[in-house]
């Protein structure tokens, strides 16, 4: 047996009672129509979960010991302080490094799609809902690399795609991208659930983790990181390659990116101490506001 650190302790807490809160909203099977606001709710809070699983699995929570959460809440039964846990609570570092690695890369190109589509014909909103996507992403992996304590050598793993930039790396590959895929990539951003992307985060800071830990685990802020790609876009090949790439692409932005987007909305209880703070809605800050680059 072991005891989970604080911070495994928070967020195992935080599945337990959440997997609790959803089981007791599960809508009851309904004749066939469209979906009821307690359908969209519980399925905000079974998005939530997996992501707060997720950000546990990153910060090295043994898998068993989120099952055992999860199946836990789910059977009813809320976090007790001072549990012990089966097992040992070691997860092999070079495991999670590669797992943030991974994430960071996803981030990379999620900064890549932007440099293509942010300042290009793009109707406002849908671009605020990128760089609020991004930023909630980038943020809650900013938290990760502060709870994993990255030395230097680990950050340049983190962020490197072999021994040129990662920013040129991506910028080859959104010029040499199929027009839909790039689409696609942009609608998946644009369109996806914010609310549940903020649970980790939430989760994450009432633990002790604030944003300005998760700015400083950073290199470079999320504006930032499109701007990177655009201009490497410019520098590669000849001046003219970045805008050809761009402008057909342009091209097709009025039929590729959905113009009519719902804001996701949620008040599930995750935990009586941060309630409050989970009143999501699209108002919520950019956390790329005041990050230091």
């Amino acid at each position: 047996m072991d005891t989970p650190t604080a911070l495994q302790t928070h967020l195992l807490k935080g599945i337990q009672n959440l997997a609790r809160d959803n089981e007791r909203h599960r809508p009851r099977p309904a004749e066939a129509g469209e979906p009821t606001r307690a359908d969209e709710q519980w399925g905000i809070g079974q998005r939530s979960l997996d992501q707060l699983e997720q950000v546990a699995l990153g910060i090295g929570v043994p898998k068993a010991w989120i099952d055992y959460a999860r199946a836990s809440g789910q059977r009813g039964t809320r976090w007790q302080a001072g549990r012990q846990l089966l097992g040992s609570g070691h997860v092999d570092r070079a495991q999670l490094i590669t797992g943030l690695g991974r994430e960071v890369r996803g981030l990379q190109d999620m900064a890549g799609v932007g440099a293509v589509f942010t300042e290009r014909g793009v109707d406002a909103e849908v671009t605020a809902r990128f760089r609020r996507m991004m930023g909630m992403v980038w943020q809650r992996l900013g938290a990760v690399s502060h709870a994993l304590g990255l030395t230097t050598e680990e950050r340049h793993q983190v962020w490197a795609r072999g021994p040129r930039h990662w920013s040129t790396v991506v910028a080859e590959r959104v010029r040499d991208a199929d027009l839909k895929s790039l689409a696609q990539d942009w609608n998946r951003i644009v369109t996806a659930d914010f609310s549940a992307a903020t649970i980790p985060v939430i989760v994450l800071q009432a633990a002790g983790i604030t944003a300005a830990d998760a700015h400083a685990a950073m290199p470079t802020s999320p504006d930032e990181m499109v701007t990177e790609v655009t201009q490497a876009l410019a520098l590669l090949d000849d001046h003219h390659t970045a805008d050809r790439a761009i402008d057909r692409t342009a091209a097709a932005i009025a039929t590729a990116v959905q113009p009519d987007l719902a804001s996701p909305h949620t008040d599930i209880d995750i935990d009586e101490g941060v309630a409050d703070q989970h009143r999501l809605s699209v108002a919520y800050p950019d956390p790329s506001e005041g990050a230091e680059p």
